[in-house]
């Protein structure tokens, strides 16, 4: 498979909305995924890789570096609750019944919407199987929040998404 061309003019820089994460907020592994966009309220979010990196230096002067597969996460803060956000009310059901090992059952899709061969898509993207979401807090000052962490599983079909009406369809490179 070769890599995905950033579909931009020479020198453009990509605008953060063209990053998106997904919720599946459905029955976990699909088929019939409900994708919530994820982000709403939030001004920076990043997907930290966080590999472990280890060098040494040989007898000779020699430095060599091992890189640790990726254990990626986000961080989403502040989240504030609103009406018709069905990650939070999933989310907050889990936590009041104590259910804490459900929140290692969600899919994420992340969209790169400046990966591609066009601007209007599809675009690239994957879908992460079996990964863990977890509230951080509940309260805050003006407006109740629901912070969260997201952690990817790595667990992943790489594929191209087309979005029509703000609803995502996740195509897998092996459908083709």
């Amino acid at each position: 498979m070769a890599a995905a061309n950033i579909n931009l003019p020479a020198g453009q820089k990509a605008d953060r909305k063209l990053e998106m994460i997904f919720v599946n907020t459905g029955t976990a592994g699909g088929p019939d995924y409900q994708w919530e966009l994820q982000g709403r309220g939030v001004e920076d979010a990043s997907i930290e890789y966080n590999h472990d990196v280890e060098q040494t230096t040989d007898i000779l002067g020699m430095t060599d570096t091992d890189v640790s597969s990726s254990k990626p996460s986000m961080e989403l803060d502040p989240n504030t609750i609103r009406g018709g956000q069905k990650l939070n009310e999933k989310l907050l059901d889990i936590e009041r019944r104590q259910a804490t090992s459900e929140f290692g059952t969600f899919d994420v899709l992340l969209v790169h919407c400046y990966l591609g061969t066009a601007t209007t898509g599809p675009f690239a993207a994957e879908v992460h199987h079996g990964c863990t979401v977890v509230p951080t807090s509940l309260g805050g000052s003006n407006y109740v929040g629901l912070p969260m962490n997201i952690y990817l599983s790595n667990d992943c079909e790489l594929g191209t998404v087309t979005i029509a009406k703000g609803v995502p369809t996740f195509t897998a490179d092996d459908a083709e």
